[in-house]
């Protein structure tokens, strides 16, 4: 009962019973808080080794391809090089035949020209010296 306007020593204790009770309840609930946070955050450290682990094997993956890749376009570059120096040098032992080919038979050409020129010629003037196309000449008119 009350003193007046002040509680008494019993309705004292029964109000610090009931803030104590009321401070255990909200001790109990912020452990339950920190307990749930406490699964989540272990939730989500689980979930962040998971993303490293992902992410480390993509990496590897990557590197991986990428080494394939270049060996392959390595491979493939040293094959169409070869290819095509062995093209260029054919084509140019080709164009070195051709060329020759073509000197040699303006050559031939002009021999053989030269050759029946010299050939005509000779027999020409192996008549006129020879007096037979002169004598031949001279037969005809005389004889007709």
């Amino acid at each position: 009962m009350t003193e007046g306007a002040r509680p008494s020593m019993y309705e004292k204790v029964r109000d610090l019973e009931e803030q104590n009770n009321n401070q255990d309840k909200k001790i109990d609930n912020h452990e339950e808080r920190i307990i749930a946070l406490e699964k989540v955050d272990e939730k989500h450290e689980e979930r962040l080794k998971n993303l490293e682990e992902q992410s480390i094997k993509l990496e590897n993956t990557i590197l991986k391809t990428s080494t394939e890749t270049r060996e392959v376009m390595r491979e493939q570059t040293e094959t169409q090089t070869k290819e095509l120096y062995s093209l260029l040098k054919t084509a140019m032992g080709i164009q070195s035949t051709r060329t020759t080919q073509n000197h040699e038979f303006k050559m031939l050409k002009w021999n053989t020209i030269s050759t029946i020129g010299m050939k005509v010629s000779g027999a020409l003037l192996g008549l006129l010296s020879s007096g037979g196309l002169v004598y031949y000449y001279v037969t005809q008119i005389l004889f007709k």
